[in-house]
């Protein structure tokens, strides 16, 4: 579905792993995605109830994940994928097995962003508090845009203090618009082609189409297509009033 010409806007129903063989290799310039937190579609599994078949699972899932990104990536282009770590029984299981995944491996790791909560939800007092999350930033190549000018004071850090509360939360892990504006700003420039594969209620897509940023994004709930549909449209719309 296209919602937009002008910037591009295309909006997918359906399986990320089979609708981004339809994107053509080279031609992406950025990534900017959070995925399902340890969850995949008919695994299964519950917070309480993953084992060592689970995590086969999901690491095989995203391995196909970071195949697709490498073939449709251009050769500047770039990911900023967002994972949380998960808290289970008052301990801490941290993402970082993602490293050793062979695609994953195909990419180059530029950067651990650590996006600060202004607070923490995390109200446990046997650890210290989970007030963060980790945004891992890829590349294909070297030669990568990052745009020091773009009116973000100290653009170049690795430490983004943004605030995660979301007046009217449309999706559980829903992310503040400035975050992505922060990375469309600093990593892409008008016109760039940039996925969100794990679209959720579309906060991707509104900031692309804010930003003149031509986008396409996927999702395979219906119920969340159908929220990010319309609040793309609308952002598409006020472009034009």
């Amino acid at each position: 579905m296209i919602l937009s010409d002008n910037p591009k806007i295309e909006i997918i129903l359906g399986d990320c792993l089979v609708k981004m063989k339809e994107i053509p290799d080279n031609s992406v310039d950025l990534v900017v995605t959070s995925p399902p937190y340890e969850d995949i579609s008919g695994a299964g599994y519950g917070a309480k109830s993953k084992d060592i078949l689970f995590f086969k699972l999901y690491s095989e899932f995203l391995d196909k994940v970071f195949n697709e990104y490498f073939r449709i990536l251009k050769s500047n282009g770039q990911v900023f994928f967002n994972i949380k770590s998960k808290t289970h029984n008052k301990c801490l299981s941290t993402p970082h097995w993602m490293e050793f995944l062979e695609t994953f491996r195909k990419l180059k790791l530029k950067s651990y962003i650590i996006w600060k909560y202004a607070g923490s939800f995390d109200s446990t007092d046997k650890r210290f508090h989970l007030d963060y999350e980790i945004i891992y930033h890829l590349s294909k190549g070297d030669d990568i845009y990052l745009n020091i000018d773009c009116g973000i004071k100290d653009a170049l850090s690795s430490l983004w203090y943004i605030p995660h509360n979301i007046s009217n939360r449309l999706h559980p892990t829903q992310m503040p618009e400035l975050l992505v504006e922060r990375i469309l700003k600093t990593a892409s420039k008008e016109k760039d082609l940039i996925l969100d594969n794990f679209m959720g209620s579309g906060t991707t897509g509104v900031a692309c189409a804010e930003l003149g940023r031509n986008f396409i994004g996927i999702e395979i709930s219906e119920k969340y297509f159908e929220i990010a549909k319309n609040r793309i449209n609308q952002a598409t719309k006020e472009l034009f009033v």
